[in-house]
């Protein structure tokens, strides 16, 4: 699947349990959880994806990019 962020405008790419991001970050999902290879944590709750570090929802962010600066 492919998908680009609204808020971010990153493309990414979901293969099964892998997410790789236009900038060249990947992610992989184990339960209801994505590890990025930057040590970034994201939860699927019920609410959307929550970024455990910087606390942004996909509600009003993009919960798989770190800071504005990547």
């Amino acid at each position: 699947m492919i998908k680009t962020d609204l808020f971010s405008g990153r493309v990414y790419t979901t293969t099964g349990n892998i997410k790789t991001s236009s900038n060249g970050d990947t992610f992989v999902k184990t339960g209801d959880f994505w590890f990025g290879d930057k040590g970034q944590t994201i939860q699927e709750t019920k609410d959307g994806l929550l970024n455990i570090g910087t606390g942004i929802r996909s509600t009003f962010g993009d919960p798989f990019m770190e800071d504005d600066d990547d």
